[in-house]
């Protein structure tokens, strides 16, 4: 085997390792990440909507002082 075909043989091998070791990870992480995303957003969701009602409570708290403090008034 000449210089120039152990010089391409290896190249081959160095740019299989390469891909192998980089492109199995990156493959993971496109299989992988659209799970995570939704989660995250499930868990941005309820955290929301939760809040949404808290905050309907306290609006309905300040409505009804204001509503008492109108009818004090008359």
């Amino acid at each position: 085997m000449s210089h120039d075909q152990q010089f391409l043989v290896g190249s081959l091998l160095v740019l299989a390792l390469l891909a192998v070791v980089v492109g199995v990870p990156l493959y993971v992480i496109a299989k992988v990440m659209p799970r995570f995303h939704r989660a995250r957003r499930k868990r941005e969701i309820e955290t929301a909507m939760r809040l949404g009602v808290a905050d309907r409570q306290l609006m309905d708290e300040v409505a009804g002082e204001l509503y008492y403090e109108r009818e004090g008034r008359r």
